[in-house]
């Protein structure tokens, strides 16, 4: 049995493309089957808060704080990775952050990017409130259920 990496990247694509859920493909010996993977959160309400314009990568990392200063007695919700991939903060290496730490968000909100099979996925909040703690960093390798940001 000889899997075709080109087909299962084009089935993929396909996936995207076309907004399909599942794909599958069959022939005399090999079955692939790939499906896309659904997002599940909670809402919080929260008030908004005016953000700074134009990060920098300092500002940045500093903003991707150690647990330590998260205060435990708060409640606090995790929006978890939907998917294996890698986590991306922007769009591009060029543009700010999609969210920072402090900020406001709103179910819908896009958080982040997960590149899966050269896909590139974002990943948008299930949840309303206050970013706590972005717990990963840019560029890092994630697993589905990992916790990517913690939330007010």
């Amino acid at each position: 049995m000889k899997i075709d990496i080109n087909l299962i990247e084009n089935l993929a694509e396909n996936i995207d493309k076309y907004g399909l859920s599942e794909i599958t493909m069959e022939n005399e010996d090999t079955k692939i089957t790939l499906k896309r993977e659904k997002t599940i959160a909670t809402t919080v309400t929260t008030k908004p808060v005016v953000m700074e314009t134009t990060p920098i990568l300092e500002e940045i990392v500093s903003e991707v704080v150690s647990e330590e200063t998260v205060n435990e007695d708060e409640n606090l919700e995790a929006i978890v990775s939907p998917m294996v991939g890698t986590f991306y903060a922007s769009p591009s290496p060029d543009s700010d952050v999609f969210v920072k730490v402090g900020q406001d968000i709103e179910v819908g909100d896009t958080l982040c990017i997960v590149e899966a099979m050269k896909l590139m996925n974002e990943v948008k909040s299930t949840l309303k409130g206050k970013v706590a703690k972005i717990l990963v960093k840019d560029g890092q390798n994630i697993k589905k259920g990992d916790k990517l940001f913690l939330v007010k």
